[in-house]
């Protein structure tokens, strides 16, 4: 779902926000240089503005959310939490803006996480001031589940899936071509791995395309695009599942865990597969078995 309104007059912030359901700004979506940050930041990012959103955003203002909330429920499991928290504090995300302008943030400003006088359980934090700013006239979002969301197992996938939820619900919009480069960055792969686009293809886009057509409301297919026999770009579509499908992602959701990821990739099709004996002749790719697209054009 997107909305968009040239004077602003509707935001995000005005959106009700629902139990199960995100309505994430799409400067919080359409972002670079969060490549070294966990798959539990990545999903810090939108769990702490789905609270903020809950209780109001506003300027200068402090939030608190049971960390419970975040996914810390044991221990290590704190830890790890802090870490990302920590991670956020540092890392400087450039937000591709509506207008074509792009403007560098910290995610967060201080916060209590690290603080010995913090309630049990509990985080205080707050927004960057130039982040803020830019969130409260946010128009346009991605209407991001919950249930998905924390599913999501892969941090490629998270970030995949939150840009495809933003377009999702267009119907003038169904293809994205990126240069193979800029989807890299989108994906927020980190700089010096999986250089080789089959190693890209087999650590990055197949988990990532096959946990995302297991969980989301939508399917995605990924399309190479070759200039010789190097792949320079990359197509990526959507479209809505059926209600077989619809249904089939539900009860996924609802299953435990444990071999969630050996019936994916049992049940999964391959969106594009790498032919082991053309890759040590010169890097080609040919697609393999794909999902039924609307479009099969795009995957033949």
């Amino acid at each position: 779902m997107a909305q968009t309104d040239s004077d602003n007059s509707f935001r995000v912030v005005d959106i009700s926000p629902s139990s199960d359901q995100i309505h994430k700004p799409q400067e919080l979506i359409q972002i670079t240089g969060h490549d070294e940050l966990s798959l539990v930041a990545r999903r810090c990012i939108t769990l702490l503005w789905h609270n903020a959103h809950n209780q109001g955003v506003g300027s200068g203002k402090d939030y608190t959310v049971e960390l419970d909330q975040l996914g810390a429920t044991k221990h290590k499991g704190y830890q790890i939490l802090e870490d990302a928290i920590e991670s956020l504090m540092k890392t400087i995300l450039t937000i591709n803006r509506a207008d074509g302008t792009t403007t560098r943030v910290q995610f967060l400003g201080g916060n209590d996480m690290g603080s010995p006088g913090r309630a049990a359980g509990v985080l205080t934090y707050s927004f960057d001031k130039r982040l803020e700013d830019i969130l409260e006239l946010s128009s346009i979002w991605g209407q991001i589940s919950l249930p998905v969301l924390v599913a999501l197992s892969n941090k490629y996938s998270i970030s995949l899936y939150e840009r495809v939820a933003q377009w999702a619900g267009l119907n003038f919009k169904n293809l994205q071509e990126f240069e193979l480069e800029e989807f890299r960055e989108a994906m927020g792969i980190e700089k010096g791995k999986y250089e080789k686009f089959g190693a890209f293809n087999k650590h990055v886009l197949k988990p990532a395309v096959r946990e995302i057509n297991a969980l989301a409301p939508f399917n995605i297919a990924v399309m190479p695009v070759k200039r010789g026999k190097q792949v320079t770009k990359l197509k990526l579509s959507w479209w809505k599942k059926s209600t077989e499908e619809r249904n089939e992602a539900f009860l996924e959701l609802q299953r435990s865990r444990v071999g969630r990821k050996a019936r994916i990739h049992k049940n999964a099709e391959m969106v594009f597969a790498v032919n082991a004996s053309e890759e040590r002749q010169g890097s080609q790719y040919s697609l393999g078995d794909s999902l039924d697209s609307p479009n099969p054009s795009l995957l033949e």
